[in-house]
């Protein structure tokens, strides 16, 4: 037989092979839901409850109150206001936490296997997954440096925009409204501080973008996505993150002092 019979011949196994590849590594991105609910009940039934309800033995002593499931509505998502967040972004705060709150990271104590397993236990509670898929995640343009000019014009977008109704002036979370504010079950809901020297979703200037962009479902934080123009989006975020101790120190220029925070 010559050398191109045998390949030939060998084509289709081999095409085989590859197939068989693909379906497998898929099937390492898809957790097991049979799984997933062993790891939920150890690690997250205390607090979400074991009908993912948010009702679980700890919950009437965490602030903020857990998540709900059931409604399929998640906060800290990377997809459009409205969709539904898509599984890396549920590992995101299983790995992270979310700093503030009794949601504790979980990098070291679950394995990327466990972390899809209860995420595709977690997708059960609500019929959105089974009939939804979430939407592209948002694109987020390349930062333009952190300055003193981006800050003060972050501080007019801020203003614009009204932030300090809820957030306060100095970004306290102490605005006019913050002692009113309910998210959709009904439980007060804290505007957050950003001078604590670390944002919830995370420190990353496209953290903060996403969340001008994708709003935070299921609070009265709402999506900018059809008012901010990116370049507006990417000063309010040096504004925010000019009120943290931590802000970046090589920025050009001296930053303004924020509106009531210590002016002389």
């Amino acid at each position: 037989m010559r050398p191109d019979g045998r390949i030939a011949t060998l084509l289709p196994a081999l095409v085989a092979l590859l197939i068989i590849a693909r379906v497998v590594l898929a099937q390492d991105d898809v957790g097991d839901v049979h799984q997933g609910k062993v790891v939920y009940e150890q690690y997250c039934a205390l607090c979400h409850g074991e009908q993912g309800d948010g009702k679980g033995h700890y919950s009437e002593d965490t602030t903020p109150v857990p998540r709900d499931f059931r409604q399929g509505t998640f906060k800290w998502r990377s997809t459009p206001s409205g969709s539904l967040p898509t599984d890396a972004d549920i590992e995101k705060v299983l790995v992270n936490g979310l700093f503030g709150t009794s949601m504790s990271s979980f990098s070291t104590s679950l394995t990327h296997r466990q972390r899809l397993d209860v995420i595709a236990y977690i997708k059960t509670f609500s019929p959105r997954f089974a009939t939804e898929k979430p939407e592209a995640p948002i694109t987020i343009p390349p930062e333009p440096p952190y300055t003193a000019e981006s800050v003060t014009r972050g501080e007019a977008v801020y203003q614009k925009f009204n932030c300090a109704q809820c957030h306060g002036d100095a970004g306290h979370g102490d605005g006019p409204s913050a002692d009113d504010l309910k998210d959709d079950w009904g439980n007060g809901i804290v505007p957050y501080d950003f001078t604590e020297g670390h944002v919830k979703c995370g420190n990353n200037g496209s953290d903060i973008y996403r969340v001008f962009i994708a709003g935070l479902n299921g609070t009265p934080m709402p999506s900018f996505a059809d008012s901010i123009s990116p370049a507006e989006a990417w000063d309010l975020v040096h504004f925010i993150q000019s009120l943290s101790p931590d802000y970046p120190k090589n920025v050009t220029g001296t930053p303004p002092t924020p509106i009531g925070k210590g002016a002389p």
